[in-house]
């Protein structure tokens, strides 16, 4: 099976989806609804959450703003009641990739400027390391920089001036190479 343009920029950009097994959202008041996770956004479909110990259903218990990690109660938990929650996160969420790949001529580009969205913002950096065993966030930061010299040097000029003239060729090269008849012919 192919992998789609979201999940090949996924890999590329390796915002892989982390898990948090049992996270304390805080404790019931009888008043309070909303309970926020760690971090998100929250995976589609992975949240296991609980009151008191007790397994609550999602759309009957409560619902989850996936992008937010907030979730809302229909009853707000009983005092002292303690909440706790289990899911998988990534850094970005579907709409906010799919949005530059929609902006973008190819994935590559598209990773480019995700890549240059973490070397700018510090928290989503952040957020981008958070729940490494052992975080050497200047390691992680000439990672990226690196990642990012690599992935232009992909979309770069050189690349986009060969012709693939051979089927073996034109197989190495997709998708790197756009045909056009303006390309320079390689021998």
């Amino acid at each position: 099976m192919a992998l789609t343009d979201l999940q090949r920029l996924r890999l590329l950009v390796s915002d892989r989806e982390r898990a948090i097994l049992t996270e304390v959202l805080g404790e019931g008041d009888t008043t309070t609804v909303d309970f926020k996770t760690m971090v998100g956004p929250v995976v589609l479909d992975s949240d296991s959450v609980w009151v008191a110990g007790v397994a609550q259903v999602r759309g009957v218990d409560y619902t989850i703003a996936l992008d937010l990690g907030i979730i809302t109660f229909a009853v707000a938990p009983g005092a002292s009641e303690v909440v706790t929650c289990s899911y998988r996160w990534t850094t970005f969420t579907d709409e906010e990739l799919e949005d530059v790949l929609e902006r973008k001529p190819n994935v590559y580009s598209a990773a480019i400027e995700v890549v240059g969205w973490l070397l700018a913002n510090r928290d989503l950096f952040l957020k981008y390391t958070f729940g490494q065993e052992t975080v050497d966030r200047s390691a992680s930061r000439d990672a990226l920089e690196s990642l990012l010299d690599e992935l232009r040097g992909m979309t770069g000029s050189p690349i986009g001036l060969v012709k693939a003239t051979t089927p073996e060729r034109e197989r190495l090269m997709f998708p790197f190479v756009q045909q056009d008849e303006d390309l320079v012919d390689v021998a």
